[in-house]
């Protein structure tokens, strides 16, 4: 009788904004933080990456002994106490399980930076290591804006990250991952992975993959992953906001045992990717409107559209800046939505007001950095209440959602929504969890980069992309990049 698989299971994540004032703390990862059978339990139906993984296994007859699960969003540098707290509870976790167990399961983002660490997952797969040795395997799943190097592989048996931006993925990700590893167990297979950076940035706005470029870049991974020996194939496209060395574009290929062939299908996805790499950094045409032309575009078409057009205000990352929102009632805007803008101080305002009360509030720009400032608004409370409910849209499907507190005012023709936790709309789930439809409104602004396609694109009519000089605009010539090798397309090599 075969002996019965046993998977140690962790996650530790964060998209991390270097340039951004301030630090992301272990009470911010703690928000959310699940421990031991939790973590299973808060995965389960969801798109995730260890929702996958126990698709897989629970289908395969394979134990998970699962550790923790953190993640601290995207946000600024991650203090060096979230290191700190995690990495050594991952040790200790493992160290104790370290003889019942077969292999390690590990989900990751791959763009988090801590005060002290430029890549500080690929120290904490290190230290994992040094618990568990290198004969186990030790598989990892990655966001597909990753930033990552060669430095993984040599800890890491095998990196699987998502195919697709918006994230519907994940899911899919954790099954890919969790299925090489049982293979790998049992003998099927033997892992020979290879990674390449083609020294290329995108700003996220140009990593959607249901559009070209990001599109074909994808197309040619699935070609490969059709051919003889290919396990799986990876196209991390990077997370531009960071400096840190490992910045930019990655291709993974993980073949059975064929080195050469891994190695043969990252130069050839490093070569298509250089092909395009002005369009893959928004520099082949102007795809992008400033505020006042892309509002005045986008009403001025909702005025015949039979579907709401979207504004993506894609450069928002803290999502309360107010560029795009005062310029919507500086040109009149009407049946309007601006769902999620965080501002805590606003929404217990308008719950403390109660429905049918008409407030004056000072809205948005929490940061203080590149958020447009505070801005006046007087409107009626709508709705107000805790903000609750459970995911239906295809990333947070089954997920538990918490927005907090929450207000809705009407501020002349533009239905505005205040919530206690950052967020963006990438679903209908925040309009029609409330009580209203997509279909009510004329303009709808969403503050996600590609999520948003996976519903809007269905959804709307149009998208309107504006660039608005928010946290993470495509222009990223007004950082200051030190830590960047020479060579890095757009940053530290120039056209």
């Amino acid at each position: 009788m075969m002996k019965k698989l046993r998977l140690a299971v962790a996650g530790f994540s964060h998209e991390t904004i270097t340039f951004w004032p301030g630090l992301t703390t272990l009470e911010d990862f703690e928000r959310d933080a699940a421990y031991g059978l939790r973590v299973l339990e808060k995965a389960r139906g969801t798109n995730t990456c260890i929702g996958g993984f126990m698709e897989v296994c629970e289908a395969e007859g394979v134990e998970l002994v699962p550790v923790l699960n953190a993640s601290g969003g995207a946000t600024a540098t991650v203090a060096n106490e979230v290191y700190d707290h995690y990495v050594p509870l991952m040790r200790k976790g493992f160290r104790e399980m370290r003889d019942g167990i077969d292999g390690v399961l590990l989900s990751l983002h791959g763009a988090m930076a801590t005060e002290s660490r430029q890549d500080p997952e690929t120290d904490a797969v290190r230290e994992i290591r040094e618990e568990v040795g290198y004969e186990m395997p030790l598989m990892v799943t990655l966001d597909l804006h990753a930033n990552k190097d060669e430095a993984l592989l040599k800890e890491a048996t095998a990196v699987f990250g998502f195919q697709s931006s918006p994230h519907v993925d994940m899911r899919n990700t954790g099954a890919r991952a969790a299925r090489a590893m049982v293979r790998t167990l049992r003998g099927e297979i033997k892992p020979a992975a290879a990674l390449r950076k083609p020294g290329i940035v995108v700003p996220s706005v140009f990593s959607a993959t249901t559009v070209s470029p990001a599109r074909d870049i994808i197309d040619r991974v699935h070609a490969w992953e059709r051919e003889p020996g290919v396990v799986d194939v990876t196209a991390l496209f990077g997370f531009a906001w960071a400096d840190v060395g490992p910045l930019g574009m990655g291709m993974v290929a993980v073949t059975d045992d064929d080195p050469a062939l891994a190695r043969r299908i990252v130069d050839d996805l490093t070569e298509l990717a250089l092909s395009k790499r002005r369009e893959l950094t928004g520099r082949s045409e102007a795809s992008l409107y400033g505020v006042e032309e892309g509002v005045r575009l986008a009403l001025s078409k909702a005025e015949k559209a039979r579907k709401p057009i979207v504004i993506l205000d894609h450069a928002d990352r803290s999502n309360d800046t107010t560029f795009v929102l005062r310029e919507l009632l500086k040109q009149k805007a009407k049946k309007t939505a601006v769902p999620m803008i965080y501002d805590p101080d606003s929404a217990k305002k308008c719950i403390e007001a109660g429905g049918g009360a008409t407030v004056e509030l000072d809205v948005g720009a929490s940061t203080g950095w590149r958020d447009g400032g505070k801005l006046r608004v007087k409107g009626k409370v709508i709705w107000a209440g805790e903000g609750r409910y459970r995911g239906t849209g295809p990333m947070r499907v089954n997920q538990e959602i918490n927005l907090g507190p929450t207000g809705i005012l009407l501020v002349n023709g533009v239905w505005l929504q205040l919530v206690s936790r950052q967020s963006s709309l990438i679903d209908d789930d925040p309009i029609k969890q409330f009580g209203y439809r997509p279909q009510d409104f004329r303009v709808i602004v969403s503050k996600s980069k590609t999520h948003f396609r996976a519903v809007y694109e269905r959804i709307g009519e149009e998208i309107i992309i504006v660039d608005a000089p928010g946290q993470c605009p495509a222009d990223l010539g007004v950082f200051q990049y030190r830590n960047v090798p020479p060579g890095v397309y757009p940053v530290t090599l120039r056209d």
